[in-house]
């Protein structure tokens, strides 16, 4: 299942209109009340325009797309419409409000021909990558990458095949596949079209995911950031830790031929504040992966967290 809404935008804008109607509607009884002719004409205009406003807001509704079906909760109703009764998708973008598609439907449904779905502001998660969901499922192709549940494993095991793996502690067993696919929508052109998960519960409560068939060398880094920063998930109380373990090839672009060949640790630094690198720990040395200027640059502080395990 698919959460396609901002729950924090879709909210915040609705409250933030909801303040300042009772401020309006505030103003003016005070000065009707007090005999002020001066904002008389708000008694004309603002019955009419806080009706529009009330409605427009509530076509906006929280959307899950589970598998071919639209899953629409209001306030106290839910429906479910299958993707093949969407008619159209518009798409609005916001110059300083949030971005928002509108999907309009064949028949009347509960509520309505159409639905307003806020996705946020500049989001990589934005319009686009939504749209594309909804119409891959309207054309009946898979929705997401494909996400294997491999069996259950002990803590320790031999590295995998291709030499990379990731684990993340943090996440559960129901938040972890939304991340992932909201990872590959994100970067579905430079992943491939066959490009699949293996997701490992462990015994120590941590989840192991490595690549069948295989990730770049890019992504894979992004990726253990992203695993660490998701986006539209809240990290208040929660403990996070990813790990990256990868063989170094000339793939990964290492500052130095002499790293080929020897395993290297990925991991995110203690007291992070950039947000957009990840370190790598080669034997003795460091570097620092940044991806704003795309090369490893060798640092003197490692800067591991305490919950990470360099072999």
């Amino acid at each position: 299942m698919r959460r396609l809404d901002s729950a924090f935008l879709t909210a915040f804008h609705k409250w933030l209109a909801y303040i300042f109607l009772a401020f309006m509607w505030g103003i003016t009884i005070k000065a009707y009340a007090e005999g002020n002719h001066r904002v008389d004409v708000l008694h004309y205009i603002l019955p009419p325009v806080s009706v529009l406003i009330l409605w427009w807001l509530s076509t906006f509704k929280q959307v899950t797309l589970n598998g071919e079906t639209l899953v629409i909760r209001g306030f106290i109703r839910e429906a479910r419409v299958p993707v093949s009764q969407i008619e159209r998708i518009g798409k609005h973008r916001g110059f300083r409000d949030p971005d928002f598609i509108t999907i309009v439907f064949k028949t009347k449904t509960e509520f309505g021909r159409r639905v307003r779905i806020m996705t946020g502001i500049r989001s990589d998660r934005g319009i686009d990558q939504i749209a594309k969901m909804l119409q891959r499922a309207m054309g009946g192709k898979d929705v997401g990458v494909k996400i294997i549940q491999a069996p259950r494993e002990p803590a320790t095991i031999s590295d995998p095949a291709n030499g990379e793996e990731v684990v993340v502690r943090g996440w559960t067993n129901e938040e972890l596949p939304g991340i992932l696919t909201d990872f590959a929508d994100i970067y579905d052109r430079d992943l491939g079209p066959h490009f699949d998960y293996e997701v490992h519960g462990r015994d120590n409560g941590s989840i192991r995911i490595t690549f069948p068939h295989d990730i770049p060398a890019q992504q894979f880094s992004f990726l253990i950031n992203y695993l660490q920063y998701p986006k539209n998930y809240d990290l208040k109380g929660r403990s996070v830790s990813v790990v990256g373990k990868a063989i170094i090839s000339s793939k990964f672009k290492p500052p130095s031929k002499g790293l080929i060949g020897q395993t290297a640790t990925f991991y995110i630094p203690s007291n992070d504040q950039k947000y957009d690198l990840v370190y790598v720990r080669v034997g003795d040395e460091t570097f620092e992966n940044s991806f704003a200027a795309r090369r490893w640059k060798r640092v003197t502080d490692s800067r591991i967290p305490p919950d990470v395990e360099i072999k």
